[in-house]
């Protein structure tokens, strides 16, 4: 680059014009740099959201009559799907999964979570409404966890049976208590 050359730099509705320095303009666009913190902070965000709070509430149960579990992790997958669509709500899935599967041996666990994300994402965009794609999420994960659960891993029928009727209500009391906090969620991210 000739010394001698000019460079303009624009901010919002004026112009600044300059002698360049032998290695280039020295003086930094303000815009790029809020624009760089901003596309950080999403990453940071959705980094934390994607991947270690469902690491983390996967770690958080409450056990209630006959041993029966509310687990917290798909707290984490529905807002991650309502906030990064199908994308996220898979991403999510797997890595609040990860845990119990490993811990349960029970590796179509990552399958089912993930589709739940997946399918969350997908009903969220087309319809806007938390509570009705959760539940229409867990209608399509239903089939895969009735089959796995019963040909693969051998749980009795009842089991089953028992076992839909709890995650059902924790998939419901999360998709309520998630519903007022989207728009809050969704603002802060984006």
């Amino acid at each position: 680059m000739d010394p001698t050359q000019k460079w303009t730099v624009q901010k919002s509705s004026h112009r600044v014009d300059s002698e360049t320095k032998k290695g280039g303009p020295d003086v930094m666009n303000s815009s790029v740099t809020i624009n760089g913190i901003r596309s950080f902070r999403r990453i940071a965000l959705a980094f934390g959201l994607l991947v270690l709070l469902p690491c983390v509430l996967s770690l958080i149960n409450i056990t209630f009559a006959h041993h029966w579990k509310i687990h917290f992790f798909p707290a984490a997958i529905f807002l991650a799907a309502v906030c990064f669509g199908p994308a996220g709500g898979l991403a999510a899935g797997i890595t609040g999964s990860l845990y119990s599967a490993i811990l349960l041996g029970n590796p179509y666990l990552l399958i089912g979570n993930a589709l739940l994300g997946l399918m969350t994402g997908v009903f969220f965009r087309k319809t806007g409404k938390v509570i009705p794609s959760v539940g229409l999420a867990f209608a399509c994960q239903l089939p895969w966890l009735v089959v796995t659960d019963f040909y693969f891993v051998g749980l009795p029928a009842v089991y089953i049976a028992k076992l839909t009727i709890v995650l059902f209500l924790g998939n419901l009391l999360w998709a309520l208590l998630i519903h007022p906090a989207v728009g809050p969620v969704k603002k802060y991210l984006c």
